[in-house]
């Protein structure tokens, strides 16, 4: 009995809470189809409509070079395109941070 009223109190105090929280939305457009965005980062608004756009941009790219206008193959070609540029980044991150590393062993053994 007790620990059920406890979990009623806590359930009780989340949706206070809940209720109280602005939830922030945006809508964008991508590939001709309307999105909401629920923003849980700390992008803000322009910077989610930016995002938007350049995927809106690199969707239409490829699917001109791709002949196809199925929104479903055209999106994982452009996941696979955006999934190739950050490892490309990642690793020239890697290589910069060892570099890095390297000359700064350097001078700290002088």
């Amino acid at each position: 009995m007790r620990s059920s009223l406890w979990l009623q109190c806590c359930r009780n105090s989340a949706r206070k809470v809940l209720s109280k929280a602005k939830i922030k939305t945006i809508d964008v457009e991508i590939y001709d189809q309307k999105y909401t965005i629920v923003l849980k980062t700390p992008l803000d608004e322009a910077e989610v409509r930016e995002l938007a756009e350049d995927v809106d941009t690199r969707m239409r790219e490829i699917a001109a070079g791709a002949n196809t206008a199925d929104s479903l193959k055209v999106a994982i070609l452009t996941a696979l395109h955006l999934a190739q540029d950050y490892r490309e980044l990642k690793l020239k991150c890697e290589q910069k941070t060892d570099e890095w590393s390297r000359a700064l062993d350097q001078v700290l053994k002088k």
